[in-house]
């Protein structure tokens, strides 16, 4: 009986002594937060989308305390709350432009295919496979991964080909990663005018690909008075920088691949600096 009451008092001395040493360790080596993490936290919009370029809003919350950096923005957080963030930690507003998800490509229905698939869906997978139907191997397949990406609904297949709604959409570059044909970029929404094609095919192979390609044909080159309009080998991008959003290019070109989406002066949105 003695000796296994004698374990007993062994065995608690063991853990209260270790139990101090874990306190008292707990309290010695504690990391102490600025608290200023908790409230800039507490006004992000918690969606956790990685579009700020960190894992989540409490790890952005921390960058942006600790360095003030003024490239640091979260793409889904309103002019109100980056404005209530900026006060917080004691950085100016400055305006730029708001970033928006933009498909390059029109195809969907009006491109061609051969054949019929009936693997795995899913972007990534096809593309894996190898084993797409589509003609222009450039083109949006249409199977919607971007779709499942986005944490905002911002993004849906139309007609075979994704479009992305620009009132809804963040910007936080979720559908980006998420597309395997490299075919949605982030562009500022000052630039309401762009090539929505990919192909670097010859004129008469995009065309017979896909009735909305990019054929190369330099009709828009030749109309634009701003020489707004870059060309490489068969494929035609604008210049945002020198572009007017004019619309003559749209109009010169034969297979409406050049769009116009928003308005000349879209509204700005806020990022600290």
């Amino acid at each position: 009986m003695q000796v296994v009451l004698f374990t007993a008092m062994s065995i608690g001395g063991i853990a209260l002594i270790s139990g101090l040493v874990l306190f008292v360790a707990s309290k010695k080596f504690a990391v102490r937060e600025n608290p200023l993490v908790d409230e800039v936290e507490s006004e992000l919009p918690g969606a956790n989308c990685g579009g700020c370029g960190f894992a989540g809003c409490r790890a952005f919350a921390e960058a942006l305390v600790e360095t003030r950096d003024e490239k640091l923005k979260c793409p889904v957080a309103s002019i109100e709350i980056m404005s209530n963030i900026a006060e917080r930690v004691g950085m100016s507003v400055g305006a730029g432009p708001r970033l928006i998800a933009r498909v390059l490509c029109k195809g969907g229905n009006r491109a061609h295919r051969e054949g019929q698939y009936a693997g795995v869906s899913g972007c990534l997978a096809v593309t894996a496979t190898g084993l797409s139907t589509l003609v222009c191997t450039y083109g949006c397949l249409g199977s919607g991964d971007c779709v499942t990406a986005c944490p905002f609904g911002a993004i849906s297949v139309v007609d075979g080909v994704a479009i992305v709604d620009e009132d809804t959409c963040t910007g936080c570059g979720m559908c980006v990663e998420a597309c395997p044909k490299d075919l949605i970029r982030l562009t500022p929404d000052t630039a309401s005018v762009f090539v929505a094609c990919r192909s670097l095919d010859a004129g008469a192979a995009s065309r017979k690909a896909c009735q909305a390609a990019c054929i190369g044909c330099k009709l828009c080159v030749k109309t634009c008075e701003f020489e707004a309009i870059e060309y490489e080998p068969f494929l035609a991008s604008i210049n945002p920088d020198k572009c007017t959003s004019c619309g003559k290019c749209i109009e010169k070109c034969p297979t409406k691949a050049i769009v116009q989406v928003g308005c000349v002066e879209p509204a700005k949105a806020e990022i600290l600096s």
